[in-house]
């Protein structure tokens, strides 16, 4: 997944492309520079905000989020000025100085090895669904090592059946802690369950704060596990929400 953003600055409209998750965008200096620079716009900030992208695992949709950077103009979105991170798409404009980008999310091929865990998931779903290969009519199928049953002699009894085997019993255990296990189980609380991924604890952090607030519930536990090492580590929760909506 990479990031297509338009960028029209007096009459004037180009387009990049850039597959990292989180870009800085703002003006290119000799001694810094940006992922995307609107430069020659002065009016725009050196850092002026983020693009990032992340994973709802609720709706198993990729997203893309803009963040401002405190820049002395502002960052607004359609014509309003944000202060919170705001999820926009494609039609939407975002407005950076005197400068308009358009941000837009366009699926690139990878190799199974750049693959992240969700694209891993949706490949091998799409292989299910193709239809296996038939065999040839004219190819009979023949079953192998197939033991035969010898009939009995006529002075031999039967052998008894083999006695029935019992499905086993399943036992499932649950990770909540006693006290919020108990209250669950009594109905204290209307709870939901959410996922979350992102590429920093950071940000995995403000995703899940943002998610509490705007649908005003509170998490009562998570479940983090990190996937890759270094710079290309990724961070994936579950949390469950005290939902009191619904009570």
């Amino acid at each position: 997944m990479s990031f297509e953003i338009e960028i029209t600055y007096e009459g004037k409209t180009r387009t990049i492309e850039n597959s990292k998750p989180e870009l800085t965008v703002g003006r290119s200096t000799p001694a810094a520079e940006v992922d995307v620079d609107l430069s020659p716009d002065k009016s725009v900030s050196r850092q002026h905000f983020q693009i990032k992208l992340e994973y709802n695992m609720a709706n198993a949709k990729n997203e893309a989020w803009i963040v401002d950077l405190g820049g002395s103009r502002g960052t607004s979105i359609n014509g309003e000025q944000m202060t919170d991170p705001v999820k926009v798409s494609r039609e939407d404009v975002v407005n950076a100085g005197d400068s308009e980008l358009r941000v837009k999310l366009k699926r690139t091929p990878k190799s199974k090895s750049k693959m992240s865990f969700q694209e891993k998931v949706s490949a091998r779903s799409d292989a299910f669904g193709e239809t296996a290969p038939t065999s040839s009519p004219s190819t009979p199928s023949v079953p192998k090592d197939r033991p035969t049953k010898r009939a009995p002699a006529e002075d031999e009894e039967e052998p008894p059946p083999p006695p029935p085997v019992e499905d086993p019993v399943l036992a499932s255990t649950d990770e909540l802690a006693p006290g919020l296990m108990a209250a669950l189980t009594a109905g204290a609380y209307q709870t939901e369950a959410a996922g979350f991924v992102a590429y920093s604890i950071e940000d995995l952090a403000t995703a899940i704060n943002r998610y509490a607030r705007e649908n005003k519930m509170h998490a009562l536990s998570a479940s983090v596990v990190q996937e890759g090492k270094g710079s290309s580590a990724c961070f994936r929760a579950l949390v469950v929400f005290h939902n009191p909506n619904s009570n």
